[in-house]
């Protein structure tokens, strides 16, 4: 099992600090230069950043292309040989947040008490770059960073012809994170909370961000049936650091006389997504299953050797309702991991079984006119095996209220309840948090 955090994995023996420390899911793929590309308000693909409408699904699927500026362009009007906005799709993102503990020897920061300012802050290419391809580029800077890196990126390509009388959208997409490409908001990269110190032991697939790069291809059918398959390698070679630390059960395997491992993933990992959606009257209803196979080096070089295995499946269901001006969304998504231990087995114990890891995940949010939304979201983890030294359960209950002033300014408010925290329920509650955010794009 992993510890989620946003584009990291952390390592086992660091598990409970990194708990400590905070978890921050904030899904940052609401930006004003897609407005200005668009001649079109935030509202056209936002109920409310960042979750999105079914235009907003849209739009990303076609790739970030549609365009209502002007151009600079070259060559035929019908088949140019340059294309590109006068006005570049740039963005800002800011974030200002803080955090308040309940255990001052168990806060979420290190200490009980934390004040960023900023959180986050980051900078976006987002929108077109030729006819039928766009790009959503993302650099961050957190506050204890000390730099700037490369966050959740993508670059798509995306295009339209009929098949059996039907709308055939297809697509070519290249990111570095498995789940980026979801529409639905079900994977952990874009989901629910979209921001805050949530902490909870993940997959392995949900905390691969910025360690490992992918390509694949998308396709959607009658605007109904998804489908897309990607493949994922760890970047970097030769036995460097590639940032895959911390797969716990590889990291135990350490040759004798030698250093801790240096982890990879081993040739390509596979990573699906199938979804059906429709509306029924004023029902929307999407369900989705998605799936990732894994295998990480536990050698010395991580380029070579034995491996573990993590072999991940997930269910998602997503359901939305307009009620006047108000409307309603909820989420759940449920997830198994059965944890392939045969580089443990040969290097440390022969007897240990297999293990599995389970995490399940409900939300739902009720939208007030367009300023103003609820949400309560819970979240459950549980496992029949885990690394020695490690311990494995979490339920923590989450209730947040955020204000739109102004449609991209979102203020919130944030409280989370633990009855379990890594296996302990006898002081999880030390680890409840208030939360308070302010993100502001543009």
């Amino acid at each position: 099992m992993h510890f989620i955090k946003r584009t990291t994995v952390v390592s086992l023996t660091g598990m409970l600090v990194a708990a400590l420390a905070g978890v921050f899911s904030t899904a940052a793929h609401a930006v004003p230069s897609f407005a200005r590309q668009t001649g079109m308000a935030c509202a056209a693909c936002h109920t409310a950043f960042p979750e999105l409408t079914a235009f907003g699904r849209q739009f990303k699927l076609d790739g970030y292309v549609l365009q209502n500026t002007p151009q600079v362009s070259d060559g035929d009007a019908k088949a140019p040989s340059l294309q590109v906005s006068a006005i570049p799709p740039l963005s800002v993102m800011f974030e200002v947040s803080y955090t308040d503990t309940k255990g001052a020897d168990k806060a979420q920061q290190g200490t009980r008490t934390n004040l960023q300012f900023p959180e986050q802050f980051s900078l976006f290419y987002a929108g077109e770059i030729t006819p039928h391809m766009g790009a959503f580029i993302q650099v961050t800077h957190t506050d204890n960073s000390g730099g700037f890196s490369m966050d959740n990126s993508e670059i798509r390509y995306a295009d339209h012809t009929q098949a059996s009388g039907k709308d055939l959208l297809f697509g070519i997409v290249a990111n570095n994170n498995p789940g980026m490409s979801d529409v639905w908001q079900a994977t952990p990269v874009w989901g629910y909370p979209f921001a805050g110190p949530l902490g909870y032991e993940a997959p392995l697939s949900s905390g691969l961000g910025g360690a490992v790069g992918g390509v694949g291809a998308y396709a959607m059918y009658d605007g109904s049936f998804y489908a897309e398959v990607m493949m994922y390698k760890t970047m970097g070679s030769g036995g460097q650091d590639t940032g895959l630390a911390g797969d716990p059960w590889s990291s135990l395997v350490t040759p004798v006389g030698g250093t801790a491992p240096v982890e990879a993933v081993a040739g390509w990992a596979p990573y699906f997504k199938l979804a059906y959606q429709n509306t029924f009257a004023d029902n929307f209803i999407q369900v989705g299953l998605s799936g990732m196979d894994t295998h990480v080096f536990a050698t010395g070089t991580g380029t070579s050797g034995p491996t573990n295995s993590y072999k991940d499946i997930g269910l998602d269901l997503q359901y939305e309702r307009p009620l006047g001006n108000d409307s309603i969304v909820v989420r759940s998504a449920i997830i198994k991991e059965t944890i392939g231990l045969d580089a443990y087995r040969g290097a440390v114990d022969p007897a240990q079984a297999d293990v599995s890891f389970r995490v399940a995940k409900l939300n739902g949010s009720y939208h007030l006119g367009s300023d103003k939304v609820f949400s309560l979201g819970f979240v459950n983890t549980s496992g029949d095996g885990t690394a020695p030294g490690a311990t494995t359960g979490t339920r923590a209950y989450i209730a947040e209220a955020a204000y739109y002033p102004w449609e991209n300014v979102r203020l919130s408010a944030q409280y989370t309840s633990y009855s379990k925290f890594m296996g302990s329920t006898t002081s999880a509650s030390d680890n409840n948090t208030i939360y308070l955010l302010g993100w502001f794009v543009f």
